[in-house]
């Protein structure tokens, strides 16, 4: 199966586009356009293919073909032909035509006769091109095994969507003959999907081991006549002759079509017109923009303003002598400052293009205007814009700077954005020749007043960024009035939400982006090296985005009855996890060196013990030597294959853990290995140089649920079930003296306070359900899983072994995540018959449960969305789905996010008020961890005591259920004492 590619030069490449449409569709999860809401699925995987196409094989003659809608000739031979297929799915029919018109923008060729099927169109075009001289060869584009029959020393198929190429040699190794059998081998066997009929009884094997011997239907039908074929098969092959050679005209693909291939029709040079870019991003397919920015056609811009959006007018310095378009870059050093102006030279003025915008159904309600991006050099400009913030009262508001990490980020300029005709950039760490800027502390001393009084509302991307820098810089920052990127996420939490996907997304606009002003990889400059005119429209306009965003998503907001959660919930947070990431938390560098060297101690120790078995050293981290060893010389049975041998993944070791000790050890030594690698040797690097803690990243814009996510370290990942994983949590401790760092002389060190909360969605399923007997559980507070367990089992709750409150507990948990009997079974290693059992009998007992879980389901069909309690919304497109798997996947979500998604929003509003009564009561005790739905605080020990009383009180107080919230609390040493 050879990857190699011919040589482009006349080498036609022949797309069966119809056999990737219907592949797409149900190997990928249902998508929609952000812009339209169409589903997209099909095409994004076709334009996936096309891509790898062109970017791999580059090819210089290319061409589609497409199947006849009107019936085709072997319909009229055999009525049955295609019968069995079903009509497409409701998702699936929009999405032809717009394949068909992604490839009219991509200017290929494209071929379609009535009543022809692609295949013959393919097959008459292969001879007709192959035939022009013995040079020119033609690859198919295609994953339909018919066309293998094409296959000779100068014809290939390329499967794109697996990768896989196929000569004649890789034909014989998939299917058992020659290409030139292929089409007698599908007449014997049949083609279910084409509904061949096939003879009945020969299944590959057979029909492969006639073929060897015979070499074709024809010899075999006759020595089957000749009684050269004993038995059954014989007798079933001389009575399904016609059969036989029905199926082989059915299978037979027609070279002689009256098609006409001009070889200059086929010519391709892959380029993007600006009509294919703007399909592109209105389908959404913003990775396939960035992937085919260099083959942007020099009308297109590489961020091309769409018809409806704002336009910078700089045609003179567009163009450079000979009139080829120039990047953004190469415009940069062309551009001069207008004397005193501190506007871009040559048409300093951004305005809106007249005319009618290209789309008229908009996903918002933004209506371009003019504006000016100004550049702010003197003081008597700042204070002129100072006026303007003291005017509006709100203002969009970004910083640049030199890095993404706040802490070490330094301060090149600041974005604002006071009134909608006007946005401005104040640079004041820019570097470089002579550069007017005003000094970085003048600026904060003016902007200081209106960045910490909250009644001056800041408008901006990622707030929490900007927080982070203001506070290192010396400022305390107070007033988010609106953060676009969470505002987006708390209206859809599927998605992109950097601020290009945003402004494509909601105000058909395309702004500049960072790559197009500094550059990529290791040509990329520091923004402080960038001209001010280029930085100004760059940070100006991202300043003007944000409150241009904000118009449209705060009207989404109010239409989908989500601005509560955003203003009470999200939004609030915002400032709460800034605190959280500048804290950070300390961490024992000496426990965890001497923890990494048990730790390879006990690898060394196990490398040794399996050695025992080999006599031999073995590389336990190699599959194909583990594989040797478990399966050739350990003689284990064999649990599975992959392409490249026997299986050795942990499920395999876990079956094989039972029957011998090597297995057992291996699973030891992967998870050592793993804890090492990931958690114990990285977490000292992550440490910063200034403070030495590691601030880990708290994200609330990750998850389609709600709840926060961590990065570097993930928190959240941080094991706590072996013994092993929890010796980890020993190295997040307290840290030295008040964690405000302002009181002088040496302190003892603080102590860490947790708190958890019990059972916590369990409580949501109660209140939310209003099942009775669940909520009479926890009124009670009893022991739930056991009282559970008396329930399905019929015996008193003082009656319930370990085993029976095992298998409660993983039913309490896992029938809100959508578990099925076959997944019980398969954790608790019980038949699938028991568990199905149980779950009827807690479904009799529970029936409140059962009645919500199925109404979640029901409300998500009608809806295609999901709410919490307090009303997040959670979109679920593909409950609708024809693909049984992707819409039983969206059934769980549907049931489980509004349980999961209160959790997580009720830790949100726990945390928020447990930091500000910290502030209220001046403590310097500080959030500094939440994972799960667990919180924890680095406290100096004299105020440890009255921070529990304040965060059960927080906590427990956070949301009215109708069963009580119980929070467990401790305090200690470190992490694992809590």
């Amino acid at each position: 199966m050879s990857r190699t590619l011919p040589p482009p030069s006349k080498t036609l490449y022949l797309i069966d586009v119809s056999s990737f449409i219907f592949r797409a569709f149900f190997a990928i999860r249902v998508l929609h356009s952000p812009r339209t809401g169409e589903p997209t699925n099909a095409v994004y995987g076709v334009a996936q293919m096309l891509a790898r196409l062109v970017d791999d094989a580059n090819p210089e003659y290319l061409a589609v073909c497409y199947d006849s809608k009107e019936p085709s000739g072997r319909k009229e031979i055999y009525p049955e032909y295609k019968a069995n297929r079903s009509a497409p799915p409701e998702d699936l029919i929009p999405q032809f035509a717009r394949v068909e018109e992604l490839i009219e923008c991509m200017q290929i060729h494209s071929y379609r006769q009535s009543g022809v099927e692609a295949d013959d169109l393919i097959a008459t075009l292969t001879r007709k091109w192959c035939s022009v001289s013995p040079e020119h060869k033609v690859v198919v584009v295609t994953g339909d095994k018919d066309l293998m029959q094409l296959v000779n020393d100068r014809v290939q198929i390329w499967d794109t969507m697996n990768d896989k190429f196929y000569d004649a040699a890789a034909v014989e190794a998939k299917f058992g003959v020659r290409p030139d059998q292929i089409r007698d081998y599908l007449a014997m066997v049949g083609d279910s999907s084409d509904n061949i009929p096939g003879l009945p009884g020969v299944g590959p094997k057979t029909a492969t081991d006639l073929l060897k011997q015979y070499q074709t239907l024809d010899n075999v039908l006759k020595a089957a006549d000749e009684g050269k074929l004993p038995g059954k098969k014989g007798e079933t092959i001389r009575h399904h002759v016609a059969d036989a050679r029905l199926s082989a005209r059915l299978a037979t693909v027609d070279e002689a079509l009256p098609v006409e291939l001009e070889q200059e029709s086929v010519r391709y040079q892959f380029r993007v017109p600006e009509p294919c870019a703007g399909l592109l991003r209105e389908l959404g397919f913003y990775s396939l923009l960035e992937r085919w920015e260099s083959r942007m056609t020099p009308t297109t811009p590489v961020a091309p303003a769409p018809p409806s959006s704002p336009v910078l007018h700089l045609e003179d310095e567009r163009s450079g002598p000979t009139g080829e378009q120039l990047s953004f870059l190469d415009m940069a050093a062309g551009i001069s400052t207008a004397p005193g102006s501190g506007q871009l030279a040559g048409g300093p003025y951004v305005t809106s293009q007249t005319g009618t915008p290209a789309r008229t159904e908009r996903p918002g309600t933004f209506t371009p205007s003019p504006v000016e991006f100004k550049t702010i050099r003197t003081e008597e400009q700042l204070r002129a814009l100072v006026g303007e913030i003291e005017r509006t009262k709100e203002f969009g508001f970004d910083l640049e700077t030199t890095s993404l990490n706040p802490r070490q980020a330094e301060l090149v300029g600041v974005a604002v954005c006071a009134e909608p005709s006007a946005s401005y950039y104040i640079p004041v760490g820019h570097r470089g020749g002579s550069v007017e800027q005003l000094p970085a502390e003048r600026v904060l001393e003016a902007l200081k007043p209106y960045l910490e009084d909250p009644r001056f509302k800041k408008i901006g991307q990622n707030l929490k960024y900007d927080w982070s820098v203001l506070a290192q810089l010396g400022l305390r920052p107070d007033g988010i009035g609106a953060d676009t990127m969470v505002a987006a996420y708390v209206l859809n939490s599927e998605g992109r939400f950097n601020l290009q996907a945003l402004a494509e997304k909601y105000l058909d606009y395309s702004v500049l982006t960072f790559e197009q002003v500094c550059g990529k990889g290791k040509d990329q400059i520091g923004f402080d090296l960038v001209p001010l005119d280029l930085a100004t429209r760059y940070a100006a306009e991202d300043a003007w985005v944000a409150v241009r965003l904000w118009e449209v998503l705060k009207n989404r907001l109010q239409e989908e009855h989500l601005m509560e959660v955003f203003a009470t919930i999200d939004l609030p947070l915002v400032d709460v996890l800034a605190r959280m990431e500048r804290e950070g938390v300390s961490i024992d560098v000496e426990w965890l060196h001497s923890l990494s060297k048990e730790f390879e101690r006990d690898l060394e120790n196990i490398e040794l013990r399996v050695q025992a078995y080999t006599q031999r050293p073995v590389n336990l981290n190699s599959p194909k030597q583990l594989a040797t060893l478990l399966f050739e010389e350990l003689k284990l049975p064999v649990q599975g294959k992959t392409k490249t041998g026997y299986s050795t993944d942990a499920q395999v070791l876990e079956a094989l853990a039972p029957l011998h000790e090597v297995p057992r050890l291996l699973l030891e030594y992967r998870e050592i290995a793993k804890l090492k690698g990931t958690y114990i040797d990285p977490l000292p690097l992550l440490r910063d140089p200034k403070t030495g803690k590691i601030h880990a990243g708290f994200h609330q814009t990750v998850t389609a649920t709600g709840r926060l996510s961590s990065s570097e370290p993930n928190l959240q990942n941080i094991p706590i079930r072996s013994d092993r994983g929890r010796k980890i949590r020993r190295a997040f401790v307290p840290s030295q003296g008040p964690s405000d760092g302002l009181s002088p002389g040496p302190s003892a060190r603080n102590v860490l306070v947790a708190a958890d909360y019990s059972q916590i969605e369990l409580r949501i399923l109660a209140h939310m359900s209003g099942d009775a007997e669940l909520i009479r559980s926890f009124q009670k507070d009893e022991d739930v899983h056991r009282r559970t367990a008396g329930e399905i089992f019929g015996i008193a709750p003082e009656q319930v072994d370990d085993r029976q409150r095992g298998i409660a507990k993983a039913i309490n948990f896992g029938l809100m995540y959508g578990k099925t009997a076959f997944g019980l079974a398969q954790e608790l290693k019980i038949p699938r018959g028991e568990a199905k059992a149980v779950i009827d009998r807690y479904f009799a007992r529970y029936s409140g449960v059962k009645t919500f879980l199925d109404h979640l389901i029901m409300e998500a069909r009608e809806r295609g969305s999901v709410s919490t309690l307090l009303g997040r919304k959670r979109h679920l497109p593909d409950i609708r789905s024809a693909n049984p798997a992707v819409r039983a996947n969206a059934e769980r979500m549907a049931m489980n996010t509004p349980i999961q998604g209160t959790a997580a929003d009720l830790m949100k509003l726990a945390m928020i008020e447990i930091d500000h009564a910290l502030a209220k009561r001046g403590c310097r005790s500080r959030l500094i961890i939440q994972v799960h739905d667990e919180v924890v605080l680095d406290c100096p020990k004299d105020e440890a005591d009255a921070v529990l009383k304040l965060v059960t009180d927080a906590m427990e107080g956070a949301l009215k259920l109708d069963v009580p919230l119980k929070v467990n609390v401790a305090k200690g040493e470190s992490w694992i004492d809590l």
